[in-house]
């Protein structure tokens, strides 16, 4: 139930118990006025008839004392007059009444013997009636009879019952002008601007930064009002301060990896060199080698063929070279994980024979896509592997493996997601516990002066939590380093847990 109904609804309610309390306390009202009249009528007739009565002698003028009640039952309120004469044991009626008369006999006795004036509401013959007894006194004071009045009460009764309809038909007026009013004034001054207020808000929860509520009152909603507009207003200044730091932040970072990849590239020169120089020297050799031999043109032309296939080479070399270091967009692709190793690995072929290391490839062949930016990724793999070689200055075991596997990861989602996972591990010298924690942290390395910069496991990392994964690392002094890359397929595969 909204608010302004609700309000409209106990406000209506109050109203109509209040106004319905006062209806009939005025019905009560009314009612005690009227019988308060009624009793005042019958007091002013009994006051005609007792100085009459007391002033006559019984049974002398037993006549008059008729004519006396008759005139008064010609009141069309009255219904009838008793008059009781004790001593002489004689009692005066109205024509009007008939037998049952005893029970007003009794109670004119009861007032004689209490010198008290009495008054009873009663029915006689089915008809309602407020019965007034008064004693009577001689000269000497002393109690000689007493006289009943008995008034009809049904006139009292239609004036209340007129006057209940009257209130009844005026409260329901009053009800229904008020309820009105109320269901007016919410609608106008609450449930319309809480509606108001309630749009605004739904259409900041959508993303309008721009919407203001328009309500120009003085009032405690119209306060709200102007607190949701700031509100909205400093809403849209910080997205845009924060759009604007997220452009830069991004700018930034795209602008760490690209300088990491090029100090990365700086430790890859020599060997590059070395692979650029090799084919330049047998380009060199069978140029000269030509020259000789003019004649043999079987000979030239094999020297022709290998100078082609050297001059290949070099072109792909420096091809995957350029590729690398050329700063691009972020993009996505559907990736082979393999493949991209394989191309880090001729990058640092190199390296690898100079050392003398030994490769062990656990490749899986079935290894399900991933989607991600081959440039980012193939940078993680080279930071990552060209570590573990710089570990094994004196020789050792280079291994990588790749697989695919069902993890369940403390803030994912319910069930197990699949992940390609990729293992580089290395027989070099490995870390303890204190540089364990502090490998992942911008600037902090174990490398000479000048041969690192302390941001290439920090980027390896910001790239592959980009593309929804992480990383994991195993090592132990003296016995080398494990870590394990883990980067959601594609498409996402995800089993419920049973």
């Amino acid at each position: 139930m909204r608010l302004g109904t609700k309000l409209t609804f106990y406000l209506s309610l109050i109203i109509i118990i209040v106004l319905s309390g006062y209806g009939y306390f005025q019905i009560i009202t009314r009612r005690d006025i009227l019988i308060r009249k009624m009793k005042v009528e019958v007091r002013s007739i009994c006051r005609t008839l007792k100085v009459p009565l007391e002033k006559i002698s019984l049974p002398r003028e037993m006549e008059y004392v008729q004519e006396l009640i008759d005139t008064v039952e010609e009141y069309e309120k009255t219904l009838g007059v008793i008059v009781y004469h004790q001593g002489k044991n004689l009692t005066f009626r109205s024509r009007s009444l008939g037998e049952g008369i005893e029970p007003y006999l009794v109670l004119i006795k009861k007032s004689i013997k209490e010198d008290l004036p009495q008054e009873e509401f009663r029915v006689y013959k089915k008809d309602p009636v407020f019965a007034y007894v008064f004693p009577l006194k001689d000269r000497n004071g002393k109690n000689i009879g007493g006289v009943a009045i008995l008034q009809y009460t049904s006139f009292m009764e239609k004036d209340v019952s007129g006057a209940e309809w009257g209130i009844f038909i005026t409260i329901l007026v009053l009800i229904g002008g008020t309820v009105a009013f109320v269901l007016f004034g919410t609608r106008k001054w609450i449930s319309q601007p809480i509606s108001q207020l309630v749009g605004g808000i739904k259409n900041l929860a959508k993303g309008n930064l721009n919407a203001q509520i328009d309500l120009k009152r003085r009032d405690e909603l119209s306060e709200l009002a102007q607190a949701f507009n700031q509100m909205a207003v400093e809403l849209k200044e910080a997205q845009d301060r924060i759009i604007k730091e997220a452009e830069t932040k991004l700018e930034l970072e795209r602008n760490l990896r690209q300088s990491e990849k090029l100090a990365t590239i700086g430790q890859l020169a020599s060997g590059l060199a070395h692979e650029i120089g090799t084919p330049l020297n047998i380009i060199s050799g069978r140029v000269e080698l030509t020259k000789r031999r003019p004649e043999d043109k079987e000979g030239a032309q094999k020297n022709l063929d290998i100078i082609a296939e050297q001059t290949e080479r070099i072109t792909k070399i420096i091809r995957q070279l350029l590729g690398f270091v050329r700063k691009k967009k972020p993009e996505q692709k559907i990736l082979k994980i393999n493949t991209l190793l394989e191309t880090t690995l001729d990058f640092l072929d190199h390296q690898i024979q100079k050392q003398e290391l030994n490769v062990v490839r656990e490749i899986s062949d079935d290894l399900p896509p991933v989607m991600g930016d081959p440039d980012q990724l193939q940078q993680v793999f080279l930071n990552i592997i060209l570590n573990a070689i710089q570990s094994m200055p004196g020789g050792g075991t280079l291994r990588l493996s790749t697989s695919s596997k069902w993890i369940s990861k403390e803030g994912l989602e319910d069930g197990q997601h699949r992940y390609v996972e990729v293992k580089v591990q290395d027989t070099g010298m490995g870390m303890g516990g204190e540089l364990m924690d502090n490998i992942f942290n911008p600037f902090f390395t174990t490398k000479e002066r000048d041969k690192g910069t302390g941001l290439g496991l920090t980027v390896s990392q910001g790239i592959v939590q980009d593309h929804e994964g992480w990383i994991e690392v195993e090592s132990e002094i003296g016995k080398g380093s494990l870590f394990k890359i883990y980067l959601p397929t594609f498409p996402p595969e995800v089993k419920n847990g049973g």
